[in-house]
């Protein structure tokens, strides 16, 4: 997982500096220290570029501002990258997007560890030690198809209900369930790579990857992400079908796909 650390004050710079070179999982991570006017002005696209790309994002400085810059790009908790805010004094490390999914929990916990932040943990399942069923689908690297139904499973876990978890005999699937709440996950998700020529319309990208998707008999619920090269990231027609279509948009540089 990649990551972010971004700042916005002299002591937050200096924090930022303490968590790459002090936290292991931050080796090689990158930061902005945005109260210089210039990175300022550049902080919207910075945000933007980051949950695009989905590397994870350390704010040092207040909830509020963090709240306010990742607001116009939040999608879903099965896409979002992990978000998490530290406050400038090192006190306190609080992960507000993707606990699970995105590994913001987890991370927080790591950067408490190297750094003596005390992690705030919101999330009732992990607070009460009980069954999640999305860090079971991470942890085991899987996809949830029905992820709409992940509320309601968490709802009957916290309610003190059972949960199943059934693997049939044939197939790559897992369902989990809990009185009448049940989701289905996924072993195998595809990943699609497409291109197109700029200013491709949505409703041609639609067409082509209907037909692609026929010919290679895939059903469109088994395609976990759609990858294409980062000079497309800010195609509208491509962009829209990934909102309409709920997947992940992930953007490679053409040295990083020339080096596969």
């Amino acid at each position: 997982m990649k990551k972010t650390v971004i700042t916005f004050t002299d002591a937050g710079k200096a924090l930022g500096n303490r968590l790459i070179s002090e936290v292991p999982e931050f080796n090689g991570a990158v930061q902005y220290d945005v109260h210089d006017k210039k990175d300022r002005l550049g902080l919207h696209k910075i945000v933007k570029d980051n949950f695009l790309s989905d590397r994870a994002i350390v704010f040092i400085g207040s909830c509020g501002i963090a709240v306010r810059l990742i607001a116009p790009h939040i999608k879903d908790k099965l896409r979002d990258p992990a978000v998490i805010v530290m406050d400038e004094q090192g006190r306190h490390v609080i992960p507000i997007l993707s606990g699970h999914i995105g590994g913001a929990n987890e991370l927080s916990l790591k950067i408490a560890q190297g750094t003596g932040a005390v992690p705030v943990i919101t999330t009732a399942t992990d607070l009460r030690g009980d069954f999640a069923a999305d860090l079971y689908a991470k942890k085991n690297g899987m996809e949830i198809e029905n992820r709409e139904d992940i509320v309601r499973i968490s709802s009957r876990v916290l309610s003190g209900s059972k949960v199943t978890i059934q693997k049939p005999l044939f197939g790559d699937e897992v369902y989990i369930t809990a009185d009448d709440a049940r989701i289905r996950l996924r072993t195998r998700p595809v990943i699609l790579g497409i291109g197109c020529k700029k200013g491709t319309r949505y409703s041609l990208i639609e067409i082509y990857i209907k037909h692609i998707l026929k010919h290679y008999n895939i059903n469109i619920n088994d395609v976990g992400v759609v990858a294409t090269i980062d000079l497309k990231k800010d195609e509208k027609g491509l962009v829209e079908w990934c909102d309409r279509h709920r997947k992940k948009l992930l953007v490679f540089t053409a040295e990083e796909l020339m080096a596969q």
